[in-house]
């Protein structure tokens, strides 16, 4: 095993009410070891896809509403359903063929805004020369497999999503200069698709079979939203089992299936993929979780280990590294299993980060 120039990946959100006030937590902390540094995911976005739910799906002229969510309560925004079970869904009306223009996501007004203070922050000697601005976003059937009934709602749903999805990526490559900036593909129910089986009839949201294979669509996203990116941006993929209310979907049975999506992504890619995230459980340090590695081709690609985790701290997390290490020896870092934005009330923040940096070390 070697270590990565840049070990520690922060996968998504982080709590914070601003783009400053979490750059200004992180840094101290990580310093030049992350590979970049979010914003935060403040706002809406700490919701994750439900910034496409608000500023996109539930505003399009072509999709009604057909069925309501039931809010989660307890404070939180009335767009956060209680459960997969009951998510709002959309529908395209009647007649509709082929879902009009999309203009934006909004993602690049958001990574703007941000951009600039990181740029401040650095000039002023806070983030160290060399850390990347990290820009995280949502793949296609993430976007669309929660908030819709059908296979042929989906289809619209994620060629309309794909189309501007392009656009937001090539337009972000504009705004930010190449050597400044990482993108990173959050990939859930295509994972998930891939784990547990494409159609659940039982199991929201994989109660209907979108069309295709789930490899095909998988790779046909790699495909698509990787080809308008230069080569100068680095490219990751976070492999996400789910995390609503703090909970996997399902558990992976071991590194399998995160290995085959490696692998295939990074034939399929147009450009290079620079780094994978790769989910550890906390219960899982035995060497079966870990040997489909032996199987893995991923160039000089670094993988993230989503081995840090929170309740058995800096102990429990070198232990799974020390499995991890036992079956790969090529460009390493580590990781949460996902974004650290919506994490209890009882969890330090700096404690997380702190882990981090000290398994960072172990590698």
């Amino acid at each position: 095993m070697s270590k990565a120039v840049r070990p520690v990946l922060l996968v998504g959100g982080v709590p914070g009410n601003s783009a400053e006030e979490v750059f200004r937590t992180v840094a101290p902390i990580l310093g030049d070891l992350a590979i970049g540094f979010t914003d935060g995911e403040f706002g809406v976005r700490r919701f994750w896809i439900y910034f496409v739910l608000v500023n996109t799906w539930a505003t399009h002229p072509d999709l009604e509403l057909i069925r309501p969510v039931v809010p989660a309560g307890g404070g939180l925004p009335d767009f956060l359903p209680t459960g997969y079970d009951t998510c709002q869904w959309y529908g395209v009306k009647p007649g509709v063929q082929k879902l009009s223009r999309i203009e934006t996501l909004g993602y690049p007004k958001e990574a703007a805004a941000s951009y600039k203070v990181f740029c401040r922050l650095r000039d002023e000697g806070v983030i160290p020369r060399g850390v990347r601005f990290q820009q995280s976003l949502p793949f296609p059937d993430d976007a669309a497999r929660l908030f819709t009934n059908s296979a042929r709602n989906m289809d619209l749903m994620v060629d309309a999503y794909i189309d501007v999805m392009k656009r937001d990526v090539a337009r972000l490559c504009e705004i930010i200069p190449h050597d400044d900036l990482v993108i990173q593909w959050d990939i859930n129910w295509e994972t998930v698709a891939l784990e547990h089986g494409d159609y659940l009839p039982d199991t929201p949201p994989m109660q209907y079979k979108p069309n295709g294979d789930p490899m095909d669509r998988f790779l046909r996203y790699i495909r698509e939203l990787n080809a308008p990116i230069p080569e100068g941006v680095l490219v990751g993929m976070h492999l996400c089992y789910g995390d609503l209310h703090h909970k996997h979907f399902k558990e992976p049975a071991d590194l399998a299936t995160s290995v085959s999506m490696a692998n295939r992504a990074q034939e399929a890619s147009p450009r290079p993929i620079n780094h994978v995230q790769m989910s550890v459980p906390r219960h899982r340090s035995d060497d079966a979780y870990f040997a489909p590695l032996k199987n893995l081709r991923f160039g000089n690609g670094t993988v993230y280990a989503g081995l840090v985790h929170y309740t058995d701290g800096v102990e429990g997390t070198l232990q799974r590294l020390a499995a991890f290490k036992r079956h790969f020896s090529g460009p390493t870092g580590v990781a949460t299993e996902c974004g650290l934005g919506r994490r209890p009330a009882d969890q330090s923040l700096k404690k997380l980060l702190e882990i981090h940096r000290d398994a960072a070390a172990a590698i």
